[in-house]
């Protein structure tokens, strides 16, 4: 399922944020369409990416005659959101959000709320990565709408974090919701799945699903061994 949900995008947004691990690019297919905010430009020089699309109002592009550069300056709208709605005017969601935390906090709430208000049909998910003791782990955030299903490592983390007031039941994990509600006063925090399989399902409002995925990026960093007879 992690895999598929991999393989689904048809084009990444670069965020002013911390980059995830350099080694996560080598699972990911870069040869879509590249859209950057113009805060992330610069520093996709260091990973020999060069945007197709560079989005914003130019206050942090040193380059603003790029050929790539395509100014919006309106200040009503964060550069995410400029570079969300230029990339479903264009059709090509689902788009996977990379540089999506580090930085501010208030660009990370911001970028969470944004990602859940503008994904409808799961169209918009995120990667994040950080440091263990052998290479790095890898989070995926999802946004709930109605139904989600996945496969994951028995005992993966999840954290289920609603931006607006939601109802919801879940199947699979050490404390399952069976109609929670679930709000300011109370969210889902570091729970964990007992089983493979886990569904979510929502029948009111919208949440943020954080899942760590982990072992699934080790299962295909094992299976790309094989393949090149590492």
């Amino acid at each position: 399922m992690v895999n598929k949900i991999l393989n689904s995008y048809k084009s990444i947004i670069f965020l002013n944020g911390d980059f995830p691990n350099k080694k996560l690019f080598d699972y990911l297919d870069l040869n879509v369409t590249i859209i950057a905010t113009d805060g992330a430009f610069d520093k996709l020089k260091n990973y020999s990416i060069k945007p197709n699309y560079t989005i914003g109002d130019g206050d942090s592009i040193k380059k603003k005659k790029s050929n790539s550069f395509i100014q919006i300056l309106d200040q009503n709208k964060t550069d995410f959101e400029k570079a969300i709605i230029f990339t479903k005017n264009l059709n090509l969601l689902p788009s996977l959000v990379l540089g999506f935390s580090g930085g501010e906090i208030d660009h990370i709430i911001g970028n969470a709320q944004i990602i859940t208000k503008y994904s409808d049909k799961n169209e918009l998910f995120f990667l994040d990565t950080y440091p263990i003791k052998k290479g790095f782990g890898t989070k995926l955030g999802v946004v709930l709408n109605k139904e989600f299903n996945i496969n994951l490592s028995i005992g993966s983390t999840i954290t289920i974090i609603p931006f607006k007031e939601s109802i919801i039941t879940t199947k699979g994990l050490k404390w399952d919701l069976k109609d929670k509600t679930i709000n300011s006063n109370f969210f889902s925090l570091r729970n964990y799945n007992t089983s493979n399989g886990v569904i979510f399902k929502l029948s009111k409002g919208k949440a943020l699903i954080i899942l760590d995925i982990t072992q699934e990026i080790s299962s295909l960093k094992k299976q790309l061994n094989r393949i090149l007879c590492i």
